[in-house]
């Protein structure tokens, strides 16, 4: 019943958003996107590429849809990520997809707790962000499987994030910290952790960016040091070229990436 009811709330509000808005200011939809294409070693050793095709449509202010594609040669084109959203006030945005998370991120991330969030309805307001997910929305939307939140404050110039994640099945939480924006000469720092009930591990990661080069270093409350990288990216004309690397210090292993991507 009580799934039923938060459900219940959350289709009325994104309905009456959507009959809200005043579409006398209309003027057409507005399409942009990007085609990217990656190039990294495969398991086997070799090297593989892959295209993405990120498209967004912005309806005038009045609503966005942003829709993210895979595709491998010889496969077919696969819808990967999507995304429907619309201001119901000032300040006040709500959307339903499967890339709604309201999690802290960095750059690597391999050690960092990451609570899924299955597609479901995202409430911002001032800083704040409420997520709801489905357990299966296509089979049972009474049946919910998380509640994700975060708040982002700034701090004397920085940008601080406190999130927090719920799982209703598994009754497993996790909790996590990010900080951006601190200058340092030239570099910009930052940095997230995360602490995962479940596993009872806390990660961590320091992210630094110079001159367009990106990198960060990250560990565990088990192992300090895990991993290492960076990236790169260079505008070309109508290009962006982009070239990463990073090192496992357990493995050993070196895996590097190329990439070039198109916006439009």
């Amino acid at each position: 019943m009580r799934n039923l009811f938060i459900t219940t709330a959350i289709a009325s509000t994104f309905a009456g958003a959507a009959f809200a808005q005043d579409t006398t200011a209309y003027a057409g939809p507005k399409l942009s996107g990007e085609v990217s294409i990656d190039i990294a070693e495969t398991a086997a050793g070799d090297w593989g590429g892959s295209m993405g095709l990120d498209l967004d449509v912005d309806a005038a202010g009045l609503g966005s849809v942003a829709l993210g594609f895979d595709a491998t040669e010889g496969n077919a084109l696969t819808l990967d990520t999507w995304t429907v959203g619309t201001p119901v006030a000032p300040g006040l945005d709500i959307a339903i997809g499967n890339d709604n998370g309201a999690w802290v991120g960095a750059e690597g991330e391999q050690t960092l707790a990451a609570p899924g969030m299955t597609t479901g309805v995202q409430v911002g307001i001032a800083g704040a962000k409420v997520a709801v997910g489905w357990t299966d929305w296509t089979a049972d939307l009474t049946d919910l499987n998380n509640i994700q939140g975060s708040y982002t404050l700034g701090v004397g110039g920085l940008d601080v994030t406190a999130a927090g994640d719920y799982n209703l099945n598994s009754e497993a939480f996790a909790i996590g910290a990010e900080v951006a924006g601190l200058n340092v000469g030239p570099a910009e720092l930052g940095g997230a952790l995360t602490y995962d009930g479940g596993t009872e591990a806390i990660g961590y990661e320091v992210v630094a960016g110079v001159m367009g080069v990106t990198t960060y270093l990250n560990g565990d409350d088990g192992e300090m040091l895990q991993n290492v990288g960076g990236s790169y990216e260079y505008g070309l004309g109508g290009a962006t070229l982009s070239g990463g690397l990073s090192y496992n210090f357990q493995s050993e292993d070196v895996t590097p990436t190329v990439g070039v991507s198109f916006s439009f």
